[in-house]
């Protein structure tokens, strides 16, 4: 799933290759793509669009003050921009046709297509912009506010801030990041960190996803990112693999359907967390 250093990038390419155009039509092409019925899709119809912003893992496509479209590219969606003329591929869900000839589509490979599109007045008319957290790379981001949301909080650090109710854009990949360059457990108890733990932390956000928009910008040399590489990665995907920092083996753990890579030495005091499923099959 991209997160929010791809998606960020995504966002600058779009503003630079579709503001200024006008929509000639915009077409689902997978039912239940659209999670929106007033305004009607075919209100873009004619518009022309004005800015692309993005909250969170929404990129959100502004053609007037009261119309807007909000794409979510959910597990596998990417954007594509490329000629109208070319062939619609069953992988394509939605479609916006722009009046010089050219397509931005929305494409899922695989079997799970998940991606949803709302055309709002409000983009807060959608129920996860509207309810995000704050956004890690804002200058309302701070000390502070990590503070706040940890006390009183017996919830493990990666599950605190993959939240999107609290903190905006961060996935799992991110979030193992974040927490290795923080020196700090995964399953840690947020309600358990020191101060100067914290301090580690909201660096740590910053500077990892920071870097990872440039790494991203970068690579993508101005075009739409696709899937996410992993490349230039401390700890995601890298299972067995020597540590950057300590040089022992990177571990894994699962659970719920959901993958977390860490250091033992670095992050939990050598110490290797048990696995859950090892202890779901008992």
């Amino acid at each position: 799933m991209p997160e929010l250093p791809e998606l960020e990038v995504m966002r600058e390419v779009l503003e630079a290759r579709v503001v200024g155009r006008t929509i000639r039509e915009a077409r689902a092409y997978r039912p239940g793509i659209l999670k929106t019925v007033e305004p009607p899709l075919d209100a873009l119809a004619g518009e022309c669009s004005r800015r692309v912003t993005r909250r969170g893992k929404h990129l959100i496509l502004a053609c007037r003050d009261d119309l807007h479209l909000v794409l979510h590219l959910m597990v596998a969606g990417r954007l594509v921009l490329t000629g109208s003329a070319n062939k619609v591929t069953k992988a394509t869900g939605f479609v916006i046709s722009f009046a010089d000839g050219e397509d931005l589509r929305l494409v899922e490979n695989g079997t799970a297509k998940l991606a949803k599109v709302h055309v709002v007045r409000d983009p807060e008319d959608v129920e996860w912009v509207a309810r995000g957290g704050i956004e890690p790379l804002g200058c309302d981001f701070a000390v502070a506010h990590l503070v706040r949301l940890f006390a009183g909080e017996r919830r493990q650090l990666k599950k605190m801030i993959t939240d999107q109710a609290l903190i905006v854009g961060i996935g799992t990949a991110y979030a193992d990041e974040i927490l290795f360059a923080a020196r700090l457990s995964p399953i840690r108890y947020a309600n358990t960190l020191e101060p100067d733990e914290v301090e580690r932390l909201d660096a740590a956000i910053r500077s990892v996803l920071g870097a990872a928009v440039e790494r991203t910008r970068r690579e993508s040399g101005g075009a739409l990112v696709g899937e996410r590489r992993v490349e230039g990665m401390a700890v995601y995907k890298r299972t067995g693999e020597a540590c950057i920092e300590c040089g022992q083996p990177i571990a894994e753990i699962r659970f719920a359907e959901t993958r977390t890579f860490y250091c033992p030495q670095c992050q939990s005091k050598g110490k290797t967390i048990a696995d859950r499923r090892a202890w779901l099959r008992r």
